[in-house]
């Protein structure tokens, strides 16, 4: 089994680090979704180490080590509270990850991607359309476009949606990003990645080839288990495929 480290970045972000000797390597921020804790991708970390790469782990603002009551009221506050409040902890997420980036970058690891699955991948979009220093980033189950699915569109909400990774596609897309999203998805429609990864295509040749899109027409946002394993086999490959040095 590769070693487990745990810390705290800044005195407050409680990360999970996991790797086989010998270190410093290329380095995968790990983001969970809502409601979960980094521990609840550990057989995805395990699996980034056994090929050869750090696989860092996140607990998100409210969640895990971090959780307060903010989770709690989630549970039943409905459109457009519910999305506002998500979109907020997807910026504040996304500003904890740069610091971990700062951290894991002065261990010495390089280069570093970023991985996560539903909130997860909302936040990993944000992260590398913020910092360039993410030389690859997975998005499973998440969107660049921060359009509610339903409710009523607030000034707020508008706002926020303005701060998407969908209207800044040079910067999203100026490393290599992978989009991996569910056919039937109720939570996260697939439309959102699907027209994103259409747009760099056609309009921004110069990137296309920084663009990969992969959709699974079976599965809704809780995935098939044969759908989930072969999103970690093509995740693993794209992220080992650009962060790996031999």
């Amino acid at each position: 089994m590769p070693g487990e480290y745990r810390y705290f970045v800044d005195g407050r972000i409680p990360v999970l680090k996991v790797h086989d000797e010998p270190r410093p390597g290329p380095a995968v921020i790990v983001l969970h979704g809502l409601y979960a804790n980094a521990d609840a991708q550990r057989g995805e970390m395990n699996a980034l180490a056994s090929w050869g790469l750090s696989a860092v782990g996140v607990d998100a603002p409210h969640h895990g080590a971090r959780r307060d009551g903010w989770l709690d009221d989630m549970s039943w506050i409905g459109p457009p509270d519910f999305h506002t409040r998500l979109l907020h902890a997807v910026r504040e997420a996304a500003h904890d990850v740069s610091r971990v980036i700062d951290h894991v970058a002065h261990e010495g690891h390089w280069p570093i991607g970023v991985a996560g699955i539903s909130f997860g991948a909302y936040t990993a979009l944000t992260v590398a359309a913020q910092d360039s220093r993410v030389q690859a980033t997975v998005s499973i189950l998440g969107s660049p476009d921060w359009t509610p699915r339903d409710g009523h569109i607030t000034d707020e909400i508008r706002w926020l949606m303005g701060q998407a990774p969908v209207h800044r596609p040079w910067d999203t897309a100026r490393h290599p990003v992978f989009l991996l999203n569910a056919g039937r998805d109720s939570l996260v429609p697939p439309h959102w990645a699907r027209d994103f990864a259409r747009t760099v295509w056609e309009r921004y040749p110069h990137l296309g080839s920084n663009v990969e899109h992969y959709e699974y027409p079976e599965s809704d946002h809780m995935m098939r288990p044969e759908d989930w394993d072969d999103v970690w086999r093509r995740s693993l490959g794209f992220l080992r495929r650009h962060l790996y040095r031999e």
